[in-house]
């Protein structure tokens, strides 16, 4: 009894990341940038890896607002040298790399006849198989360490099909199933692999949607909660997963949804 009151009495430190360093792969996206910055705000250091180092550096300077420190990485998460050299980064500055986050996400959606190939592919190279090559450019260095937190982001579509839609829903499938994988392969290593599961939150990648006023009429209509994500409501989930919170947490996918998949 007195270990427990003496473990409830500081409860909130296992959610803390003091001395922690994070990637985000494709942190400069609203996602990936809200995460990062919550990260930040329980104390870790954050590398912000993108496609355009201008957004990536603009995270970064909001990471280094909130009193810890950052790096901006200019990287193809669908290239696993450059990711291997942004790995190297990371621990060339810290010394070690304890989190990983992969946000980064596309979609296209057109009818299966019509579909290109070169769409379907350039969906799952982005959502799925850069999750693996990320994992993989981090595994050696968290294997060594005997610690690591990896969070990918998937969707609820994950779990859904959906109509003239036929990369988006199967590349998060993909995450899923992935996500158990590396759990099984490194769960006696000290790593832990999870994903979290939004539904629709308003980001760039979906603003052209949500501003269809008939499409986001369906789409409220299926959160029970009534409202649409925000990226905001990514920090809780996401600090959970990357803190020693959830150190007996492993080859879940949490889902972030406001009831969807409940409906």
């Amino acid at each position: 009894m007195g270990d427990l009151v003496a473990k409830a009495s500081k409860v909130l430190d296992l959610f803390r990341l003091d001395g922690r360093v994070a990637l985000i792969v494709g942190g400069s996206g609203g996602l990936g940038e809200a995460m990062g910055l919550a990260f930040a705000g329980a104390g870790a250091s954050v590398a912000i890896l993108g496609r355009r180092l201008d957004k990536c550096e603009a995270v970064a300077r909001e990471v280094e607002s909130l009193g810890t420190q950052a790096l901006a990485i200019n990287a193809d998460a669908t290239r696993f040298v450059e990711l291997q050299q942004a790995v190297q980064r990371v621990v060339d500055r810290w010394g070690r790399l304890d989190i990983l986050v992969h946000s980064a996400g596309t979609v296209h959606i057109e009818p299966t006849v019509g579909y290109p190939e070169e769409e379907y592919d350039r969906v799952m190279d982005i959502n799925c198989k850069s999750v693996f090559l990320a994992c993989k450019a981090v595994a050696p260095v968290m294997l060594q360490q005997k610690y690591g937190r990896i969070i990918a982001v998937s969707s609820v579509r994950g779990f859904q099909g959906r109509a003239g839609d036929p990369s988006y829903p199967a590349s998060k499938a993909g995450v899923n199933l992935m996500v158990k994988s590396f759990a099984l392969e490194w769960a006696k290593e000290g790593i832990t692999v999870n994903a979290i599961a939004p539904t629709f939150v308003r980001t760039e990648l979906n603003t052209w949607q949500l501003d269809d006023p008939t499409f986001s009429a369906w789409v409220l209509s299926r959160i029970p909660m009534g409202r649409t994500g925000q990226p905001e409501d990514l920090m809780g989930a996401a600090l959970f997963l990357a803190s020693d919170a959830s150190s007996f947490v492993t080859g879940h996918v949490l889902m972030v949804d406001g009831g969807w998949t409940s409906a």
